[in-house]
């Protein structure tokens, strides 16, 4: 593999293949869109009454939905498997040909010592800002929880960017909890690499593919 370009069309055709798969699991939910009161159900008896009406009238719609989400859910985890799969081709692009010899300057400032005790991460603080985070090193930590799922904690750097990613959301406030889609110590999750991908807006190969010409090619 002899260039940035070569590799990307070299993982191409599995990168196309990891899509399809993904978007089987999400047309699990597209199929069966839930319905959606627009009344008031309020606490006076003529708004209880309309939403009741309202649920008789959609109740199989409901419950379809239901049930695809039901279903969804059991296949959440293959779902992040191969969103995981996808992060480890990415981070292997960004391994092999990324060309980055600078800690840019508006990188949070909690990673800046821990980059510069690792001069082989300066190579993934690339790419366009995802709640304050260069998308190189999301990748990177996203790839890292994927393949370290087993382990009881990650490593300090690949931490320390999930806690950023998960307080740094629009809205946020010092007493707002933490992104349970990011948190670490959100028992519901084991792969992490799903959600990951979906902040990157990694739904299809277009998408993916312009993000890592720009880190590895472009650059």
């Amino acid at each position: 593999m002899n260039s940035a370009e070569e590799y990307l069309k070299q993982t191409e055709s599995a990168v196309v293949k990891i899509f399809e798969g993904v978007d089987v699991y999400f047309k699990i939910l597209q199929n069966s869109p839930p319905p959606i009161y627009v009344g008031d159900a309020g606490d006076t008896l003529n708004q209880r009454h309309a939403y009741e009406n309202w649920v008789a009238a959609n109740r199989d719609a409901i419950q379809s939905s239901l049930k695809a989400q039901r279903e969804f859910s059991a296949k959440h985890f293959a779902l992040a498997t191969l969103c995981g799969s996808l992060l480890q081709i990415a981070a292997m692009g960004i391994q092999w040909f990324s060309k980055n010899e600078e800690i840019p300057e508006v990188l949070p400032e909690a990673l800046h010592p821990l980059i510069q005790s690792k001069k082989k991460l300066i190579k993934f603080c690339i790419g366009r800002e995802v709640r304050s985070v260069p998308i190189g090193l999301l990748i990177y930590a996203g790839r890292n929880q994927y393949n370290h799922m087993d382990d009881e904690k990650l490593s300090h750097l690949n931490t320390i960017i999930f806690n950023l990613l998960a307080l740094d959301y629009e809205g946020v406030t010092e007493q707002a909890p933490k992104d349970p889609a990011f948190d670490l110590e959100n028992a519901i999750l084991v792969n992490f690499s799903s959600n990951i991908t979906a902040l990157l807006e990694w739904r299809n190969y277009k998408s993916y593919y312009t993000d890592m010409y720009s880190l590895i090619v472009a650059a």
